[in-house]
Formats: C-alpha cells, sequence, structure tokens
C-alpha cells in the first residue's frame, strides 16, 4: 500500500499462481470477467454458502463479494496480500496456531494469471454491541530484557485486568489495537514480538486476546531501498499494513503514515493512492452518520507539520483524512509515537453527531523506552481502556501497569527540591514555589476540572498554559537512571499539571485537604473521579531500571 521503485516492483515478481478458477471460468456460479486477476470465494462455514457485500482488497482497489460470495478484480501489480473486511456479523478468525487475527492470505501474485484465495467466515451468535478494547502504544522492544519486560509486566497486567473486568460485567467482547513500534529498529526481535501477542488467553482461559497491529516508523527495515521494502519484515509477520474490520456499529481503520527514508529520518502522512483507498474503504461502510469511527496509526495528527514525523505533514493530506472521518458519527483516533499522553480535540473537524474529532496520544507500555516504568513526562507506563456501548465511547482510562486503574496523578509540593547519588538538585520554577501542583497524567483542558479540597471547601485549581516539567521525575532521570540533562527525550514537559498557592504558603503544612480531579467523557457524559491526599515527596515508585541501550 505504499511508495515502490520500479526495482522493488521487478523484485516483488518472484510470481506463483495460487489456484485458478473452477471449471469454465466460473466460480459458485459466478462467470469470471476477462482480464479480473484476483478472484476468490467468501463463505459461512456453517451453512457453506457464499457471503455477499464482503469487502476484499489487495491494499489498492476495493471489490465486494456478490450474491454468491465472490469477488474479482484487476490487482495491482504490487500486491503481496490479499485481505478482506471482517463484517460485524461474523467472528474475527484466529490463527489455529497463534490464535491471533488471520483475515488476509499472503499472494505471491501474478499480473498474467488468474490468482485465487478463497476465506470462510464463521457467523456471530449475536452482533456486539458492546466492545472493549485494549489500546498499546508503542512496545518498542530492542532487546531480549525489552520483550522479557513486556512478557511479564504488561501483558500479565492486561490479562488480570481483563479477567477482573470480565468477571464483573465491566468488559465485554474485549480486542486489543497496538499503535506501532512493536521493535525498535532491530530484526531479532521481530519474531519474539509476534511469539509474546501470541495465545494470551484471558477471560480465565476462555478465550484470547486479538492484537491488531499497526506499524510504525520502527517497525521499517532502514537498510531497504525504499518504504515499500522497507514494510516486509511486518507484512511477513502481522499482515497488510492498511486494513479495517466492523464490531457492532464500530468501524475500524489502520494505516501506515510514515514516509520512511532511514533511521530517524522521515515523514508522516498519507500517499494519493492511500487516500483513494480510504476513500473507498469508507464508501463500503453502509449508514455511516450512525456509526463510530476507531481509527488507529502511529504518529499523530494534532495540529499538523509542515514536515518532519512528529505529526501528519499538511501537504501528504492532512485536512484530507480528516475530513473524510467527518462522515462517521463520532470517531476517535487513537495514536502513539510520543511516548507521553495528550488529547486533542479537532475543533475544525466536526462529526455528525457535532463532536469534535478526538485523537488520543497515548502513553507508551514501554515508558521511557523500558528504563524505568515511566513515559518521558513522568506518566506511568501503561496502556488505554475504551468500553464502547452501541455507537460511542462510553468511558475511557488510562491505565497503569502493575498500578490501581485509579492511579490518575501525583501531586507534588513547588517549594521542594530534589537532588540524588549524583548530587544534582533540581526544583521547581519559582513561581510554582508555595503551591501545590497536581500532575494529572491523562488530562486535557476541555472535559477535566481540579479542585483542591480543605475541610470541605472546594477551590479550582488552574491548568499551566505553558509546558511544564516533572521536576521529580527529571531529577530521577538524572541522578538515578544515567540519563544527561542535555537529552531532552527523557523528560518532556507538558500541559497536563494544575497549580493553587497552599493557603499557609506551604503545601507541607497543610491538613485535612485532597486533590481532586474530574474527567467527564464527552461523548457519554460518564463522571469519572480520581483523589490523592498526599504528596509525592521523593522517587518511590521510580525504579531504578536501567535497560540495556
Amino acid at each position: 500500500m505504499r511508495k515502490a521503485t520500479l526495482m522493488t516492483t521487478i523484485a516483488c515478481a518472484a510470481m506463483f499462481v495460487l489456484s485458478s478458477c473452477c471449471g469454465e471460468g466460473r466460480i459458485n456460479g459466478t462467470k469470471i470477467q476477462e482480464g479480473n486477476n484476483l478472484v476468490g470465494l467468501i463463505t459461512d462455514s456453517e451453512t457453506g454458502k457464499g457471503i455477499a457485500g464482503v469487502a476484499v482488497s489487495d491494499g489498492y482497489t476495493f471489490a465486494v463479494t456478490d450474491k454468491n460470495g465472490v469477488y474479482q478484480f484487476v490487482g495491482n501489480p504490487l500486491t503481496r496480500i490479499v485481505y478482506y473486511t471482517t463484517p460485524a456479523e461474523y467472528k474475527i478468525n484466529l490463527d489455529e496456531q497463534t490464535k491471533q487475527p488471520v483475515f488476509y492470505r499472503h499472494c505471491e501474485f501474478n499480473p498474467d494469471a488468474v490468482n485465487r484465495n478463497d476465506f470462510s467466515l464463521a457467523p456471530m451468535e449475536s452482533v456486539e454491541d458492546e466492545l472493549t478494547l485494549i489500546v498499546i502504544s508503542d512496545p518498542q522492544c530492542k532487546n531480549d530484557r525489552h520483550v522479557k519486560r513486556f512478557r511479564t509486566e504488561s501483558i500479565p497486567d492486561m490479562q488480570r485486568t481483563i479477567n477482573a473486568g470480565v468477571e464483573s460485567g465491566k468488559y465485554k467482547n474485549v480486542y486489543a489495537l497496538v499503535l506501532g513500534d512493536l521493535v525498535y529498529d532491530y530484526l531479532d526481535q521481530w519474531d519474539n514480538m509476534k511469539d509474546v501477542m501470541s495465545n494470551v488467553e484471558i477471560n480465565d482461559g476462555q478465550g484470547y486476546l486479538p492484537f491488531f497491529n499497526s506499524i510504525g516508523n520502527h517497525d521499517h527495515y532502514e537498510d531497504c531501498v525504499d518504504d515499500y521494502a522497507g514494510c516486509q519484515n511486518y507484512v511477513d509477520r502481522f499482515g497488510p499494513t492498511d486494513y479495517s474490520f466492523d464490531r457492532g456499529n464500530v468501524h475500524f481503520v489502520t494505516m501506515d503514515n510514515v514516509f520512511y527514508k532511514k533511521h530517524n529520518t522521515y515523514d508522516s502522512g498519507f500517499t494519493d493512492a492511500q487516500v483513494e483507498w480510504l476513500k473507498a474503504d469508507f464508501d463500503l461502510v453502509k449508514d455511516k452518520e450512525n456509526k463510530m469511527l476507531v481509527f488507529y496509526a502511529h504518529v499523530p495528527f494534532r495540529g499538523g507539520a509542515e514536515k518532519g514525523g512528529g505529526n501528519v505533514n499538511y501537504d501528504k493530506h492532512y485536512d484530507d483524512v480528516l475530513k473524510l472521518f467527518t462522515q462517521f458519527k463520532e470517531v476517535h483516533v487513537m495514536i502513539g509515537h510520543t511516548h507521553h499522553p495528550e488529547n486533542y480535540m479537532h475543533h475544525n473537524y466536526i462529526t455528525k453527531s457535532g463532536l469534535p474529532v478526538y485523537e488520543h496520544v497515548l502513553g507508551a507500555v514501554s515508558g521511557a523506552w523500558w528504563h524505568t516504568n515511566t513515559c518521558t513526562d513522568g506518566t506511568p507506563n501503561g496502556y488505554a481502556i475504551f468500553t464502547v456501548k452501541d455507537n460511542t465511547v462510553d468511558n475511557f482510562v488510562y491505565k497503569p501497569v502493575d498500578l490501581d486503574e485509579n492511579y490518575q496523578m501525583r501531586v507534588y509540593n513547588g517549594s521542594q527540591k530534589y537532588s540524588g547519588s549524583k548530587k544534582l538538585t533540581f526544583g521547581w520554577p519559582e513561581e510554582y514555589h508555595g503551591c501545590f501542583i497536581a500532575d494529572v497524567f491523562n488530562d486535557d483542558a476541555e472535559n477535566w476540572k481540579v479542585e483542591f479540597i480543605q475541610n470541605g471547601v472546594a477551590t479550582p485549581m488552574t491548568r499551566v498554559t505553558k509546558k511544564l516539567r516533572d521536576w521529580c521525575m527529571f531529577a530521577y532521570f538524572i541522578n538515578e537512571n544515567g540519563r544527561s540533562p542535555k537529552n531532552t527525550a527523557y523528560h518532556t514537559g507538558k500541559l497536563h499539571y494544575w497549580t493553587l498557592p497552599a493557603p499557609s504558603g506551604n503545601p507541607a503544612n497543610e491538613k485535612n485537604w485532597e486533590i481532586r480531579a474530574t474527567y467527564t467523557v464527552p461523548t457519554s457524559g460518564k463522571v469519572n473521579v480520581y483523589t490523592v491526599n498526599t504528596l509525592q515527596t521523593d522517587y518511590t515508585g521510580f525504579p531504578a531500571t536501567l535497560a540495556d541501550e
């Protein structure tokens, strides 16, 4: 689905005809039109009958199965995979060995022959009207130590959380979305990462967690001649980079939004061909104005960018893609890449419900590249949980690994200074001396309010308007974790801080207080309340786990 040179096209031509058409150029009663070289049959596994209306793609073109369940079209010469959009009425097919989604077939495509690929789908007992989404950003495993932490810390935490939620009735129909950067450039971790996400039991062993992956910049192989070839390691193990599927009243789409050049040199956005693919995908979604769209990818949209890999570039279809999203009732864009959380409301792009496109940039499950258990801004490493009812997000929470779901903030004394083994001391800017500082990890300026409560009296706190660094975390990274003060990647400044001068002028002297942070989910109106009544005075909770470089 990406760019390719003529040399790549020729290299891809290790052609092999998977099978030819059935007798006299017909499949299940449908005549195959001359020139169509990608064909096949999709059947119901219970009835054996063809399923009509299933979208099938080679990553460039869509076809739809006819009344006999037959699809046919002219494949792109660059075709390497054939896949379908799983309808909401049918189960997600899982690979027998890995128990991971398999909605595709690798195709050694011969444009001069008829290439046939058949699929069988098992019907759902009923369409899922409630979903639980486990959304995971940037595992980014570079070495065996990283993989071990993902395997022994992150995955078990997800299993425990899911099992408890299913048992209580809180979670239903659980799916995982992974937002790219599965690996960290190195080829030797690809198979390990596939193994970690295989056969992950949930529901107390009664089912498996299916991981739907997307591709990130570090998942592109830097030594390849172009972007198309650079995706091959990912495609070999996880299937297409651009695909869609349906669950209940939700349409899911992921796309590769990385224009990879070489190591740490890339832009972000979409090709002309990708935009045409997305338009065709959306055109096949019935009743869009009453459905929710979940678009998950690696690089953020946010406010866009002229170039580079920080945000989708303006000249690479930033506006075009966001406009296409607004055809749906409700839209949630789920993004990784940054290794710290940020919620962004696209007020220039309004959905059919009247709400803006809601972009969730998530904290990373690897945190600051597995160097500790926090992200680059001090947010605990973790993953997100979205619960969906019908066509709306009912609730959304960021779940820290190995911490309670209600652990959503730390509270600091703005007068405090922090030192450590290197004897380097850091503290908060003078303007915050004498203030309570609440670090609310996953906040935004529109849907959260934070209050200081003392002796039953509530006083609103003020959200900072310029980026503030978590100076306790900064001091920890420098003194105990071997980071350089000049490497700002390990101590990012953000806006998720709320402040209030202490009544006595010193937070340490205050009694009978708590900080209350309230999140109102804009799509459902559900209210989540989190409280803290102690100050974070040292590095407790920041273990000195220095991962291999």
